[in-house]
């Protein structure tokens, strides 16, 4: 991914400049994790691969597949809100993404996203094993280098979509680059 540099990065990027990063983020991402809480406590992670949308189909709707009877399945049943995390190979780029999850027991949904398995065979055993799972994005953090604040790491860059579709800065995430890092900061 080319890193795009700037002269001076503001401490309040321009929000389609950040989300034409996260997608190309996103886009670049074969593997991604999806985070569930668990139901008995803390979180639970695991990488899954990135599944096409529809054509015309809202960029900020990601799909994922999973067997229907897993802990996963489980988690986002009761939940039905997960966060997905994408790293760029890089290094330079993260997002986290956070939205309400559905699961989507439906043939049509899995066969036009299932990119096959090097666990598959010519039966096709495993989509067959498979239900979609839909997130709706509402919620972006992200670590861009050259497109948010800098200096590296310092902080995060938040973005909350509202019920319209538009995105907008969180602007109590945005944490001041002057201020010391640390529990007490």
């Amino acid at each position: 991914m080319p890193v795009e540099t700037l002269n001076a990065v503001t401490s309040k990027p321009p929000i389609e400049r950040v989300l034409a990063a996260a997608r190309r983020t996103i886009e670049e991402v074969p593997f991604f994790w999806v985070v569930t809480p668990g139901v008995e406590a803390g979180a639970h992670a695991r990488i899954v691969q990135a599944q096409p949308s529809s054509d015309g189909e809202d960029f900020w709707v990601r799909w994922f597949l999973t067997p229907p009877n897993g802990r996963k399945a489980a988690e986002i049943r009761h939940y039905r809100r997960l966060t997905l995390a994408y790293q760029h190979a890089s290094g330079e780029a993260f997002v986290a993404l956070s939205g309400p999850a559905e699961l989507i027991d439906d043939r049509d949904a899995v066969n036009r996203r299932f990119r096959g398995s090097s666990h598959d065979d010519a039966k096709g055993l495993v989509a067959a094993g498979l239900i979609a799972v839909r997130v709706i994005a509402d919620h972006l953090e992200l670590h861009i280098r050259g497109v948010t604040e800098e200096p590296w790491g310092r902080g995060r860059t938040s973005l909350d979509r509202d019920p319209n579709g538009r995105w907008h800065l969180n602007p109590r995430a945005l944490r001041r680059a002057d201020r010391p890092i640390g529990r007490f900061a």
